[in-house]
C-alpha cells in the first residue's frame, strides 16, 4: 500500500512539472514568443556544457542542504521557516573565522569554520525551538521574525565593525587562501563543497530512514500524541531535530563564503532556504526526492538566465513555472478527488 501511494505520488509530481510546462509554454506563446526555442534554450543554457553543468550543480548544493533542513524539521512536527536567518549567521560565523584566524593549518581551520556555522545555526534554531515546546509559542512565527533579526544583523556587522577596509560595500575581508575550496571547473563556482554536501545527504538519509532516531522524528510528526503514549521523549526530539535543521543551514552559509564567495557579503542569500523548504515540501520531505528536485530546481535557475538572453523571454517566468508546480502539488488530494468521481461518472455511463 505504502509502495503504491509512492508510486501515485511521483506520478503526481511529473504530471505538475508537465502541466506546469505546458502553462509555461502558453504564456510564451501569448506573448508571441516561441517556447520550444525558450525551453531549448534553458535545457542547453543548463546542461550544454561542462561548465554549464558545473553552475547548475553549484545552484544545488544550498538548495540540497536547505532542503534536508527542512527535511528534518518538518518531518519531526516542528516548522523551522528561519533557515534564511540561520545560513546568513553561519556564513558570518564562517567568514570570521577565516579572516581572523589565518596562520592556522588549512584542513584545521576549514573545520573549524564549518564548525562554528553549524553551532550559530543550531543555536539560533534552539531558541524557538524551545519556546515552542516549553511554552507552546508558535515557532513559524517566530522564526520568520528570527529571520529579519539575523540578515539586518549580519548586515550590520558587514557593513560597520567588520566591514572590509577597501570601502564601505556590505562586505567583510576576504578569507585566508587556506579556507578556500578547490574550484572543479574553470570559471565556476562549483566547488568541493559538492562532495560533503553529497556525504552529508547520506547521512540524513541514514538517520531518517535507517535509524530509531529517523523513525521517533517521524512518528512524532504523525502523531505527537501517540509518540507520546508509545514512550518517545517529543519534546527532546523536535529540539534535536530543530538543531539538526538550524547546523544545516548554517554549513549552507559556510559553503556560500568558503566555496562561492571567499567573504561575507549582506545578500549572500538570494533566498536559498525559502527555496529550498520548497523543494523539500514538494517531495514531502523525502531526503532523496530532495536531492532530484534540487537538481530540477538548479537546472530551471542556471537556464533562465540563458534562455533570457538567447530569446528575450523574462527569467521571471520560471518562477511562475515554479509556483504552478506548488500548486498543483498542493491541490492533489482536491485534484484526485475530481479525477476519481469523472471515472466513476464515466463508469455509470458504460453501465
Amino acid at each position: 500500500m505504502r509502495e503504491n501511494k509512492n508510486i501515485e505520488y511521483i506520478i503526481s509530481i511529473l504530471v505538475s512539472i508537465v502541466l506546469a510546462l505546458i502553462i509555461g509554454a502558453l504564456i510564451m506563446l501569448a506573448n508571441g514568443r516561441n517556447p520550444i526555442e525558450g525551453y531549448q534554450a534553458l535545457i542547453v543554457g543548463s546542461l550544454g556544457s561542462r561548465y554549464k553543468i558545473a553552475a547548475t550543480l553549484a545552484k544545488t548544493v544550498p538548495l540540497i542542504l536547505t532542503g534536508l533542513a527542512t527535511a528534518i524539521s518538518f518531518n519531526s512536527g516542528i516548522y523551522n521557516i528561519g533557515g534564511e536567518g540561520q545560513l546568513y549567521l553561519g556564513a558570518f560565523a564562517a567568514a570570521y573565522v577565516g579572516f581572523t584566524l589565518t596562520t592556522i593549518p588549512g584542513f584545521l581551520g576549514i573545520f573549524l569554520a564549518i564548525l562554528a556555522a553549524a553551532a550559530i545555526g543550531a543555536f539560533y534554531a534552539f531558541i524557538p525551538a524551545v519556546l515552542k515546546v516549553e511554552l507552546q509559542i508558535d515557532e513559524v512565527i517566530t522564526t520568520i521574525m528570527m529571520n529579519s533579526i539575523a540578515i539586518l544583523f549580519t548586515s550590520y556587522l558587514a557593513n560597520y565593525p567588520f566591514a572590509s577596509e577597501r570601502g564601505k560595500m556590505g562586505a567583510t575581508e576576504m578569507i585566508a587562501d587556506t579556507y578556500k575550496f578547490t574550484r572543479l571547473v574553470p570559471r565556476s563556482k562549483l566547488n568541493t563543497s559538492i562532495f560533503l554536501t553529497i556525504m552529508i545527504a547520506v547521512i540524513i538519509y541514514y538517520i531518517m530512514e535507517k535509524t530509531a532516531v529517523g523513525y521517533d522524528f517521524k512518528m512524532i510528526g504523525y502523531n505527537p500524541n501517540f509518540a507520546r503514549y508509545g514512550g518517545i521523549n517529543a519534546k527532546k526530539n523536535m529540539i534535536v531535530a530543530m538543531l539538526i535543521s538550524g547546523a544545516l543551514c548554517g554549513i549552507a552559509g559556510a559553503f556560500e563564503v568558503l566555496g562561492t564567495h571567499y567573504r561575507f557579503l549582506q545578500s549572500i542569500s538570494p533566498g536559498y532556504a525559502f527555496d529550498g523548504m520548497l523543494v523539500s515540501l514538494i517531495v514531502k520531505n523525502n531526503p532523496i526526492g530532495v536531492i532530484i528536485m534540487s537538481c530540477f530546481f538548479g537546472i530551471l535557475k542556471t537556464g533562465s538566465i540563458a534562455m533570457e538572453y538567447v530569446t528575450s523571454i523574462p527569467s521571471e517566468l520560471i518562477s511562475v513555472i515554479q509556483s504552478i508546480i506548488i500548486l498543483f502539488i498542493a491541490g492533489e488530494n482536491g485534484f484526485l478527488d475530481i479525477w476519481k468521481k469523472i471515472n466513476k461518472k464515466a463508469v455509470y455511463k458504460d453501465v
